[in-house]
């Protein structure tokens, strides 16, 4: 590990201990668009939006009369999340990705997080190529009676980033995605699926380092409840 950016983990460190938890899922969870730089590690911040995995569960009510597709931006199942994300290069290939999840929820922010760690590869050519990556990743509210939960998560994603190139800084992609969830909310458990895709984009902003917006959907289910769509949403700053 490079020693300038043994702080930026610790850093993540801190907020994961300052935060409670909170049961929205981000995916994809890493978006590696391009081949990187091998010699340099990469910091980006910002809000994400994806769908609470726990909400058919809420206030233990039966799956079945869960809303689904009628109210898919509801706060109860759909939340926009802060997204802190750490890269490392290992070799010119592989990457480590670190992060944590904070939930937003309006009109402030409370306190809550996610934490997700992987590795990613690339295959291709500076111009475009594939990026698989696979990730772990675990979230709970400690059994707190708040929107769309309780809800505690863990899980794993595997993901598949196709990008282009066109110039140095710019990259563009669409990064399918597939993730499977074990879910617990009070003394209620279940398998949860979350799969989908979203485009996205990565350009400079000069000395002020790079932005990256994202959007697409995705299809979610949680145990016996219907299957529903979830939008994808967000829009990070990286350094």
């Amino acid at each position: 590990m490079r020693g300038g950016h043994t702080g930026a983990l610790l850093g993540l460190g801190v907020l994961a201990w300052l935060a409670g938890c909170a049961p929205s899922t981000m995916s994809p969870m890493v978006m590696r668009l391009g081949p990187g730089n091998p010699e340099r590690s990469f910091f980006q911040a910002g809000l994400r939006g994806g769908p609470r995995l726990s909400a058919p569960f809420e206030n233990s009510t039966d799956p079945g009369d869960f809303a689904g597709n009628e109210t898919s931006f509801s706060t109860q199942q759909w939340s926009l999340s802060y997204d802190v994300a750490f890269t490392e290069p290992i070799n010119e290939r592989l990457f480590l990705h670190v992060g944590v999840q904070g939930e937003f929820f309006y009109p402030l922010p409370l306190p809550g997080y996610g934490l997700y760690g992987g590795l990613s590869t690339y295959v291709g050519n500076p111009r475009w190529g594939l990026s698989p990556a696979l990730v772990l990743r675990g979230a709970s509210d400690f059994g707190i009676h708040s929107r769309g939960g309780p809800g505690t998560l863990l899980g794993a994603e595997s993901s598949m980033a196709l990008s282009l190139t066109p110039e140095p800084g710019v990259a563009l992609g669409v990064v399918p995605f597939f993730g499977i969830h074990r879910v617990f909310s009070d003394s209620t458990r279940a398998t949860a699926l979350y799969y989908g895709a979203a485009l996205a984009v990565q350009f400079p902003l000069g000395p002020r380092g790079r932005l990256e917006l994202s959007g697409g959907f995705g299809q979610a289910k949680t145990g016996s409840s219907s299957t529903w769509n979830a939008p994808i949403a967000g829009a990070r700053w990286g350094l």
